[in-house]
């Protein structure tokens, strides 16, 4: 192969360009409801404990069990967004991830 022609074999030294805005909010918008289902998953989970220590008279234990697998599913998903090169909706989720986090983790002080 010459090299002086200034030609590759096909996908060495290609750049990964990221994806277009729009692919970015239709793969954000169509992974909301997951998104909602797991994060609902955590917010009941809380709310369950919650809900039980107060009706038996005990302080609230925060389930971290179920955020840790709730949070970790929500990055998992923002790290397959990132391989596939949706990177603003990886950010958005990434941003959404630690939104729920702080926010069930701060309902236990």
């Amino acid at each position: 192969m010459d090299m002086d022609m200034g030609t590759r074999t096909a996908g060495i030294g290609r750049r990964r360009e990221p994806r277009t805005g729009t692919a970015n909010l239709l793969v954000f918008l169509g992974l909301l409801p997951l998104d909602i289902l797991v994060g609902g998953y955590a917010w009941l989970a809380v709310g369950m404990e919650g809900w039980a220590a107060a009706h038996d008279g005990e302080d609230a234990v925060l389930p971290v069990t179920e955020l840790l697998w709730s949070g970790g599913m929500l990055a998992a998903i923002g790290a397959a967004l990132c391989w596939g090169r949706f990177w603003a909706a990886a950010v958005a989720q990434f941003a959404l991830t630690a939104v729920v986090m702080a926010v069930l983790s701060s309902s236990y002080g």
